[in-house]
Protein backbone atom coordinates (compact mmCIF):
# COMPACT_ATOMS: atom_id res chain seq x y z
CA UNK A 1 0.00 0.00 0.00
CA UNK A 2 1.42 3.35 -1.06
CA UNK A 3 1.41 5.75 1.90
CA UNK A 4 3.24 8.65 0.27
CA UNK A 5 1.44 12.00 0.32
CA UNK A 6 -1.69 10.69 2.07
CA UNK A 7 -2.05 13.84 4.15
CA UNK A 8 -1.65 16.04 1.06
CA UNK A 9 -4.31 14.06 -0.78
CA UNK A 10 -6.60 14.25 2.27
CA UNK A 11 -6.13 18.05 2.46
CA UNK A 12 -6.91 18.38 -1.26
CA UNK A 13 -10.04 16.28 -0.75
CA UNK A 14 -11.14 18.61 2.04
CA UNK A 15 -10.67 21.51 -0.39
CA UNK A 16 -12.69 19.68 -3.07
CA UNK A 17 -15.50 19.04 -0.55
CA UNK A 18 -15.51 22.73 0.37
CA UNK A 19 -15.68 23.69 -3.33
CA UNK A 20 -18.53 21.17 -3.71
CA UNK A 21 -20.47 23.11 -1.08
CA UNK A 22 -19.98 26.31 -3.05
CA UNK A 23 -21.13 24.54 -6.23
CA UNK A 24 -24.24 23.33 -4.39
CA UNK A 25 -25.22 26.93 -3.64
CA UNK A 26 -25.65 27.47 -7.40
CA UNK A 27 -28.04 24.53 -7.60
CA UNK A 28 -29.82 25.58 -4.40
CA UNK A 29 -30.42 29.02 -5.92
CA UNK A 30 -31.97 27.35 -8.98
CA UNK A 31 -34.19 25.26 -6.71
CA UNK A 32 -35.21 28.39 -4.81
CA UNK A 33 -36.15 30.25 -8.01
CA UNK A 34 -38.37 27.39 -9.15
CA UNK A 35 -40.11 27.07 -5.78
CA UNK A 36 -38.79 23.61 -4.88
CA UNK A 37 -38.28 24.32 -1.14
CA UNK A 38 -41.94 25.29 -0.75
CA UNK A 39 -43.12 21.86 -1.92
CA UNK A 40 -43.72 22.82 -5.52
CA UNK A 41 -41.89 21.24 -8.44
CA UNK A 42 -40.60 18.25 -6.50
CA UNK A 43 -39.46 16.59 -9.70
CA UNK A 44 -37.32 19.60 -10.58
CA UNK A 45 -35.88 19.58 -7.06
CA UNK A 46 -34.83 15.95 -7.48
CA UNK A 47 -33.44 16.77 -10.93
CA UNK A 48 -31.34 19.62 -9.46
CA UNK A 49 -30.01 17.28 -6.76
CA UNK A 50 -29.08 14.60 -9.29
CA UNK A 51 -27.45 17.22 -11.51
CA UNK A 52 -25.44 18.50 -8.53
CA UNK A 53 -24.17 15.03 -7.65
CA UNK A 54 -23.20 14.37 -11.26
CA UNK A 55 -21.37 17.71 -11.35
CA UNK A 56 -19.68 16.98 -8.01
CA UNK A 57 -18.60 13.55 -9.25
CA UNK A 58 -17.08 15.17 -12.34
CA UNK A 59 -15.27 17.77 -10.18
CA UNK A 60 -13.94 15.00 -7.91
CA UNK A 61 -12.78 12.96 -10.88
CA UNK A 62 -11.11 15.98 -12.49
CA UNK A 63 -9.25 16.83 -9.27
CA UNK A 64 -8.25 13.19 -8.79
CA UNK A 65 -6.86 13.06 -12.31
CA UNK A 66 -5.16 16.47 -12.15
CA UNK A 67 -3.45 15.77 -8.82
CA UNK A 68 -2.83 12.07 -9.54
CA UNK A 69 -4.63 10.69 -6.52
CA UNK A 70 -3.93 7.05 -5.64
CA UNK A 71 -6.52 4.33 -6.09
CA UNK A 72 -9.73 4.46 -4.11
CA UNK A 73 -9.12 5.09 -0.44
CA UNK A 74 -11.68 5.67 2.32
CA UNK A 75 -9.87 8.81 3.50
CA UNK A 76 -10.56 10.45 0.12
CA UNK A 77 -14.33 10.21 0.70
CA UNK A 78 -13.87 11.27 4.30
CA UNK A 79 -11.98 14.33 3.03
CA UNK A 80 -14.90 15.23 0.76
CA UNK A 81 -17.28 14.84 3.70
CA UNK A 82 -15.13 16.93 6.06
CA UNK A 83 -14.82 19.65 3.40
CA UNK A 84 -18.58 19.73 2.95
CA UNK A 85 -19.13 19.96 6.70
CA UNK A 86 -16.56 22.76 6.96
CA UNK A 87 -18.41 24.62 4.22
CA UNK A 88 -21.74 24.20 6.03
CA UNK A 89 -20.29 25.45 9.31
CA UNK A 90 -18.47 28.47 7.85
CA UNK A 91 -19.25 29.99 4.48
CA UNK A 92 -22.80 28.62 4.22
CA UNK A 93 -23.80 30.54 7.34
CA UNK A 94 -22.56 33.77 5.77
CA UNK A 95 -24.28 33.04 2.45
CA UNK A 96 -27.55 32.18 4.22
CA UNK A 97 -27.40 35.44 6.19
CA UNK A 98 -26.94 37.56 3.07
CA UNK A 99 -29.56 35.53 1.19
CA UNK A 100 -32.03 36.24 3.99
CA UNK A 101 -31.18 39.96 3.92
CA UNK A 102 -31.72 40.14 0.16
CA UNK A 103 -34.95 38.15 0.41
CA UNK A 104 -36.32 40.48 3.09
CA UNK A 105 -35.30 43.57 1.10
CA UNK A 106 -37.00 42.29 -2.04
CA UNK A 107 -40.15 41.43 -0.07
CA UNK A 108 -40.30 44.99 1.30
CA UNK A 109 -40.03 46.41 -2.22
CA UNK A 110 -42.79 44.11 -3.46
CA UNK A 111 -45.08 45.07 -0.57
CA UNK A 112 -44.49 48.78 -1.25
CA UNK A 113 -45.33 48.28 -4.91
CA UNK A 114 -48.52 46.39 -4.04
CA UNK A 115 -49.58 49.08 -1.56
CA UNK A 116 -49.04 51.76 -4.20
CA UNK A 117 -51.19 49.81 -6.64
CA UNK A 118 -53.96 49.49 -4.05
CA UNK A 119 -53.76 53.19 -3.22
CA UNK A 120 -53.88 54.13 -6.90
CA UNK A 121 -56.82 51.84 -7.56
CA UNK A 122 -58.71 53.30 -4.58
CA UNK A 123 -58.07 56.84 -5.85
CA UNK A 124 -59.33 55.89 -9.29
CA UNK A 125 -62.46 54.25 -7.81
CA UNK A 126 -63.19 57.35 -5.70
CA UNK A 127 -62.96 59.65 -8.72
CA UNK A 128 -65.38 57.55 -10.77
Amino acid sequence: MDTNNQFTVFALCIFVGFVGGVVYEVFAFGRFLLGCPRGKNKILGVAFDILFFITFACVCTAFAYAFRFPDFRVYIWLGYLVGGILYLKTLHQIVAFFENMCYNGINKLIKKAKNREKTLSKEVDEKV
